[in-house]
């Protein structure tokens, strides 16, 4: 097989247009982004028992610098993290569920090719790890939150290429001050599209800490799937690194 970077299915999928030009992640940070996005929110679910909201006097980051991102585990880096474009790290899903709504002040995105531990190094990569931090004014984190599980509720299944993606949703307990995680479940194919039994699975996980929300898209490479033990390490060291970052 050749070792080469296919861009992944989701890259192909169009981003609301609130994302576009919120990505800019430089040397030291991104640029910030001032002023809400506009549009009517969708109707509020009620926030999970435990999940504290985000106090209106806490000042939330106006950048977000390359530190607030994980490193990807050095047994696992197979090739150095880059700056990641918005319609690739964060899928529209049914009808942009993901999308970051009102509120937010800065966000930038980041993405790494990674190898299983096991994997020698002249493999081609497992996957794809996209991580978005998104920084929100006052309440507007839990929000997001609030909005995002009201979408999921009514989204079990969108159109990609042909093929019925399925979504399955879960509270995500002990991460951050609330997290979920979205398994999107695609019929398994080759890599020229043709179903060859099976299905491919691959998760985002969302977690919020305070007024920061981070995005993790476990992205296929060569339609590969998630592995569930990999991704528990993707959150618990970017739980790890925002809580650094923001203390």
């Amino acid at each position: 097989m050749l070792d080469r970077f296919p861009a992944p299915r989701s890259t192909r999928r169009p981003l609301l247009a609130t994302l576009v030009g919120l990505v800019a992640l430089g040397v030291g940070g991104c640029t910030t982004t001032d002023g809400a996005e506009t549009g009517d929110p969708s109707p509020m679910a009620s926030s999970p028992a435990g999940a504290p909201g985000t106090s209106a006097s806490v000042e939330a980051p106006r950048t977000i610098p390359t530190s607030a991102f994980f490193e990807m585990p050095a047994d696992m880096r197979r090739e150095p993290r880059s700056q990641a474009d918005g319609a690739a790290a964060v899928p529209k899903l049914c009808d942009g569920e993901l999308a970051a709504g009102a509120g937010v002040i800065a966000s930038a995105a980041m993405m790494t090719n990674y190898k299983r531990p096991q994997d020698p190094p002249e493999n081609v990569p497992h996957g794809v790890l996209y991580q978005t931090i998104r920084s929100y004014d006052g309440d507007s984190a839990a929000t997001f939150m609030q909005r995002l599980r009201t979408g999921l509720a009514d989204c079990q299944s969108y159109q990609d290429n042909g093929f019925t993606v399925r979504v399955r949703t879960a509270p995500l307990a002990g991460v951050g001050d609330e997290a979920v995680t979205i398994d999107l479940v695609r019929p398994q194919t080759d890599l020229p599209g043709n179903p060859v039994g099976g299905q491919q699975t691959n998760r985002i996980v969302v977690i919020r800490i305070g007024n920061v929300v981070t995005l993790l898209y476990d992205a296929e490479y060569e339609r590969t799937s998630s592995i569930p033990a990999l991704v528990e390490t993707f959150v618990r060291e970017a739980t790890e690194a925002i809580r650094a970052w923001r203390e």
